[in-house]
Order: structure tokens, then C-alpha cells, then sequence
């Protein structure tokens, strides 16, 4: 059996905003979940009638227990949207960062973490486990991993972040996340330099509430800015923290700040994309995710997280109801003047672009042996005692964080 894992849509370019309705544009703004382990009734309605720009996959949510599963799945959500008036390439997410936080760990590349990277002092390394990553990544049909993370772990205390850091210094920091973000272009896949405007200095998980960042702005530029700041020309796309930084705006949670965001955006072009809008950490300031999204647009952000669960009760996650219902809520936004047109089709256009620049690559991969083409792509990250022998990088045990 032949699969696509990224459809190569000769019709698609970024030209096509002038050509979406409202409730299109919308939809290429939600990056999604949805329950399944090949395309279903759920994801048809995402991608056909809520239009969604992406999916992000889960374990707990669609299975992900072999390469060959996974690119069926991919093949199957990008036919889905092959199928649309206009039919645009999905983004397909997931949260590869290595280490404690990977969700492809059956049949694929396990990545020691970016704090053991940081601590072998080779860049190199990093840029080849990534270049291997992207590759495996590429042909199960993910085209965006939401990685590397650039917070400078530069609080012992921190509870969400830690060995997900390279490093406590910029000196680390920098260099490691510039080289890992060449691997993965080398691959093709799309990044995302997180979490803006730093999420390294807290004491709070924001997946659990709302953490405060109590420095001044000359401070943040002299530490946390900095790897947002030298990788601003070579990011794909930066998602949010949501944290509060008083010294800049005492009310909002980064995610939802118009100047925390102007603030990037006067270095960064690309994609903003918030940190999923259903952790506590940003409906603290907000009385719905309806308000949360529309907070986010107008504070800058392009791209809206919506997966994953509310990891203070993990029985509260949004259904496909929930999502149709967030969709009309910002098209009403946008038809009730909430959300300018302007505002919307700055973050269109910026998404299309970037699809536009990754996604219309052909890539054909037979399914019944993509477990072998991964297994064939690097020996770097084998487990211990692989078959050949090699004791390659050891994985470690992985956690819930973005």
C-alpha cells in the first residue's frame, strides 16, 4: 500500500486569501486535536466544515503506536483536506522536543532531552539528532514539531521547564537552539522557538495556574529575550508563554498581551502561535476560551492551540461540539468588527506562507515499510543494546509538558 504523508497540491499558494470566506480564514487559525487513530467523522468535521489549519497529535488521543500507523493517519487528514473547496495542506503538529517531552516514541528516534545535549557541548550533536528527527517526523507526514525550546533554564526552582532547557546560559542556549533548528530544516520540518517571553525564571507551572515573571524589561533583554532575539531570522514560528510580566502589563498573560507581543513582533515576522489556550495558565485572565482566542488575535498571535486537556482536571478537554462553537464565536467576532478584517488576514496570510514554503514538497512513502525507512534513517538515539550493538543515547522517561 502507497500512503501520501504530505499531499503536494500543485493548486496551493499563499495567494489564496482573496479567494477564503470568513469562516475559511477562521479555521486556518486552529490548530486542533481530535480523537482517532485514522481519519473519522470527528476529523472530517474539523478539517471540512470547521476548516481547521491543523491537527496536533496526542498518544492519548490517536494512538500513535507505529510509524506505519501514524502515516496512515497524516495520509488520511491530509485526503480530508485535498477534499475542500480550497484545499489547503494541513499542519500537522506534535510536541517532539525530546527527552521528557516526546509523543513518537514507539518505532522512532528518542532524543535524550535538550539538558543532555547542552551538557555534551557539541552542537553538532544537536543539529544531527535533529536533521534525524525531522527526517522520521517527514515521513510519517508531521510537518511541524513545536520545538526547540529556548527558555534559559535559569531558575533551579522551575517546575515545568528544566532539562527541557539546553542550558542556564544564553551561551549554551543560542548555539544548541540555532543548530537544532538547522537539522530540522534540513528535513523540512516547520519550528517553533518557545515560550515567549521566557519561561525559564518562574517558580508555577502555567499548565496549573498563572505564573508572574517580576523582572523589568531592561532585565528580560539582557537574559530571556536574547535566544528569541538571534533566532528571530531563522524561527519558522515563536509560541507564547502565559505568564505575566508586570513591569510590561500587569493584566495579561503574555498569550493575551498586545504589548508583551509588540514587542516580538518588532524582531519576528513569522508565525506567532499561542501555548494551548485550555491550560489554566491563561483562563485565569479570561471567563472562556471563546475570550481567551479572541484576546490572543488581537494581542498578535496567528496560530491558536487548542489541544491537549486541562491538566488540573484531565477529564476537561474541548470536543469537536466545543471547537464548532469556538469557530462561529470568532467569526462572529470578526463580523461584529471584535476582530478586524485587517487583524485576520495578517495572521491568514502569514500561515499561508509558511505552508506555502514547507508543505508542497511531494513525499511518497509506502506504509508497509516506513518502520524500516525510519529504522534505516540514523543509528543516532537507538536505544541502549540496539541490535548492532551500539549503545547510542539513552532515552528518559517523558512527561505532559508543551
Amino acid at each position: 500500500m502507497i500512503a501520501i504523508c504530505s499531499l503536494a497540491l500543485s493548486c496551493f499558494s499563499s495567494s489564496h486569501l482573496e479567494e477564503m470566506t470568513v469562516e475559511e480564514k477562521v479555521g486556518q487559525l486552529m490548530l486542533v486535536h481530535f480523537h482517532g487513530e485514522k481519519g473519522n467523522e470527528d476529523a472530517k468535521r474539523l478539517i471540512q466544515e470547521v476548516h481547521v489549519g491543523g491537527i496536533i497529535y496526542y498518544n492519548w488521543a490517536n494512538g500513535l503506536h507505529s510509524p506505519k500507523q501514524v502515516l496512515e493517519l497524516s495520509s488520511d487528514l491530509q485526503m480530508l483536506g485535498s477534499q475542500n473547496r480550497i484545499p489547503i495542506p494541513l499542519l500537522i503538529a506534535v510536541d517532539q522536543e525530546g527527552g521528557r517531552v516526546a509523543r513518537l516514541t514507539k518505532g522512532f528516534t528518542l532524543s535524550p532531552g535538550n539538558g543532555a545535549l547542552g551538557m555534551t557541548g557539541d552542537v553538532k550533536l544537536a543539529e544531527e539528532l535533529a536533521f534525524t528527527m525531522g527526517k522520521e517526523l517527514r515521513a510519517v507526514g508531521v510537518n511541524f514539531n513545536l520545538a526547540p525550546v529556548v527558555d534559559i533554564n535559569s531558575n533551579p526552582q522551575n517546575p515545568v521547564i528544566g532539562s527541557r532547557s539546553f542550558g542556564d546560559s544564553i551561551e549554551i542556549v543560542v548555539p544548541f537552539a540555532r543548530h537544532a533548528i538547522q537539522g530540522y530544516h534540513k528535513a523540512g520540518v516547520i519550528t517553533s522557538l518557545k515560550h515567549f517571553p521566557g519561561h525559564g525564571d518562574v517558580e508555577i507551572d502555567s499548565h496549573e495556574d498563572l505564573p508572574i515573571l517580576l523582572k523589568s524589561k531592561e532585565q528580560l533583554e539582557k537574559l530571556e529575550l536574547v535566544p528569541f532575539f538571534a533566532l528571530a531570522k531563522e524561527a519558522d514560528t515563536v509560541m507564547t508563554a502565559h505568564i505575566v510580566v508586570p513591569s510590561i502589563d500587569p493584566l495579561y498573560s503574555a498569550t493575551l498581551s498586545k504589548k508583551v507581543l509588540d514587542i516580538l513582533r518588532k524582531e519576528f515576522n513569522g508565525v506567532i502561535v499561542t501555548d494551548s489556550l485550555v491550560m489554566e495558565g491563561v483562563l485565569k485572565n479570561c471567563s472562556s476560551v471563546e475570550d481567551a482566542a479572541i484576546l490572543a488575535i488581537n494581542a498578535g498571535c496567528d496560530l491558536l492551540c487548542f489541544g491537549g486537556k486541562q491538566l488540573i482536571d484531565e477529564s476537561l478537554e474541548l470536543t469537536v461540539k466545543d471547537l464548532e462553537r469556538i469557530h462561529k464565536s470568532l467569526v462572529d467576532a470578526v463580523k461584529s468588527g471584535q476582530i478586524s478584517q485587517e487583524r485576520l488576514n495578517a495572521s491568514v496570510q502569514r500561515i499561508l506562507d509558511l505552508k506555502s514554503k514547507y508543505l508542497n514538497a511531494k513525499c511518497v512513502v509506502d506504509a508497509e515499510r516506513v518502520g524500516d525507512e525510519i529504522a534505516a534513517i540514523s543509528p543516532v538515539g537507538r536505544k541502549p543494546n540496539a541490535a548492532d550493538g551500539s549503545q547510542g543515547i539513552a532515552p528518559v522517561v517523558f512527561d505532559r509538558g508543551r
